[in-house]
């Protein structure tokens, strides 16, 4: 269907120039349009999260829903007129190896732990409703197990870190409960856990310590940061005597990752914060003035703040989504000059495509302004 759809749309596009026809289609259901799009279908509020069901659009193919656990999405709201874009781990399991939902059936989840003065966290938390169109980006991230799923398993997570790893344990339990892929059984699993309370938040601690009772492969270490402290690196082999054994996954606040990763050097992480340059750029290359394409306005960075940034301090405000690289909605092109990608240290140069949001000038730049 999707196929005919699409050649449907190339026969008629000369038509509806400049418009392109998914534009019109847009008009009657609003599930359809140029951009990926989703419909929220339930929103469940708990006193540390809200949970959101989302129904991907027909522009969503199967990866939205075979994704693999512990990665996230985009999500794009509507905020004072402006799309807003923000990154979320996925908390359902992928789709069952070998299952063919119909796309009517398919559903996303993810669970959102308002942030103070959080524009996207506490917009969902306060006012999101079902029957909201939303916009997506497909599933991404590497912060998931490797193929095949190892025997022995260790995670570490804080606060609403559990997010992602409640993806990964859901789709441990459904494909050794359905002999999946997890190689019908559920793998050792011990999950160590920290939190300012007695039991992990809702909606989670309930089937966390149901799936304790459930599945004898999987442990459960809950720790009470408000009477036990802070977790650190030093007490993991403690917890977790054969850690040398696991396989290790962690994810929450970015001092505990780097604490970790000074005891378990090939742990996986996934933290929400920004990290360091990487080690191939030089700060001293980085800097300078940006001319913003044909607006007429020359502003500077510092190499620490991103084009995106400094236009909109200059008063140029560029199209943008997410802020952390990801979305693409703020791509433009180098059309001077040569910028630096903050996440990896790549340069770009003339007729170059970048995203403002996590490039800085390298000497002097121009940039188109769409």
């Amino acid at each position: 269907m999707a196929a005919r759809l699409g050649r449907l749309a190339e026969l008629t596009e000369p038509f509806t120039t400049p418009l392109l026809p998914t534009d019109y289609a847009g008009l009657f259901n609003p599930l359809f349009g140029r951009e990926i799009r989703g419909r929220v279908t339930a929103v469940d509020r708990h006193d540390d999260f809200t949970t959101v069901t989302i129904e991907p659009g027909p522009g969503a193919g199967r990866s939205f829903t075979r994704f693999q656990a512990g990665q996230f999405i985009g999500l794009g709201l509507q905020i004072d007129g402006r799309w807003t874009w923000r990154c979320y781990s996925l908390t359902n399991a992928p789709e069952l190896t070998g299952d063919r939902l119909h796309r009517s059936e398919r559903r996303l989840t993810i669970s959102v732990k308002p942030v103070p003065d959080g524009t996207m966290s506490t917009r969902i938390a306060d006012r999101l409703r079902p029957g909201r169109i939303i916009r997506l980006s497909a599933p991404g991230g590497d912060f998931h197990l490797p193929d095949p799923v190892p025997e022995k398993i260790l995670f570490v997570t804080a606060g609403a870190g559990v997010t992602p790893v409640m993806s990964i344990l859901r789709w441990l339990d459904q494909e050794a409960r359905a002999g999946g892929t997890a190689g019908g059984t559920f793998p050792d699993v011990v999950h160590v856990h920290s939190e300012r309370a007695t039991t992990p938040a809702a909606p989670f601690g309930d089937e966390l310590t149901a799936l304790a009772a459930e599945q004898p492969g999987y442990t459960l270490i809950h720790r009470d940061s408000a009477t036990a402290g802070r977790l650190h690196a030093e007490d993991i082999p403690d917890l977790v005597p054969d850690l040398a054994e696991r396989v290790t996954l962690a994810c929450g606040p970015t001092p505990l990752l780097d604490d970790l990763r000074t005891v378990i050097p090939d742990i996986r992480t996934e933290s929400f914060h920004a990290t360091d340059l990487p080690g191939s750029v030089d700060p001293a290359d980085l800097g300078g003035e940006i001319v913003l394409g044909s607006t007429g306005v020359t502003t500077s960075s510092t190499g620490t703040t991103t084009i995106l940034d400094a236009a909109e301090a200059a008063g140029v405000p560029l199209i943008h989504g997410c802020r952390m690289g990801i979305c693409r909605t703020c791509v433009t092109a180098v059309t001077d000059g040569t910028a630096v990608d903050l996440r990896d240290g790549a340069v770009y140069g003339p007729g170059e495509q970048i995203r403002t949001c996590c490039s800085v000038p390298s000497g002097p730049l121009a940039i188109a302004v769409n």
